[in-house]
This record gives C-alpha cells, structure tokens and sequence, in this order.
C-alpha cells in the first residue's frame, strides 16, 4: 500500500520547505531497525526532490509515523459482517 508523510527538506538554494514523501508500506516494514527506516524515508525523499540537500525526518517522526501504519493495519475494531472497504470507509482512510 502507497502511504505518504510530510517531512522538512533543506533544498540546494538554502530554502526549507515541506514536502510530502510517497513509499510502499511493505518495502518500510520490511526494515528492522530504526535507522534503516529512517534512512529509508531520507532516501526517498532525495528521489523524489531531487534539489534536496537535507532531510529533517528523526526517530521522534519515525514513532509517529510507525503509530500512524500501525493504526491502518490494527483491523481489532472490524466488524464481521463489513468488507475490507466497508471496514476502509468507517475509518476515515479514504
């Protein structure tokens, strides 16, 4: 699943802007340690801007962002007789 995080770039003119960084949730999960996913997030945020010169994206912003996946994919509070869509839609996700 495509998933999005706005982080703060420092770009090649010395301007700071917010930018929003689009990945795969499973290429993300697929990491172990914090600074890999930290790491990540950078990295595509340099591909995805290339005029970046620096990312602000900490592990205080990993735990947030780590709490915010963890809350699409906790399916506790999904009712038995609602599709995957339905369960979607009552969770604000769309």
């Amino acid at each position: 699943m495509e998933y999005m995080v706005s982080v703060n770039v420092l770009k090649e003119d010395k301007s700071e802007e917010e930018v929003e960084v689009y990945f795969e949730t499973d290429d993300f999960e697929e990491l172990v340690e914090a600074e890999e996913k930290v790491a990540f997030i950078k990295e595509q945020a340099k591909k995805q801007y290339e005029d970046t010169r620096k990312v602000y994206f900490t592990k205080k912003d990993l735990k947030e962002l780590q709490k915010e996946i963890d809350d699409i994919y906790d399916t506790s509070d999904w009712r038995n007789d609602e599709t995957f869509d339905d369960f979607m839609e009552h969770e604000d996700y769309f």
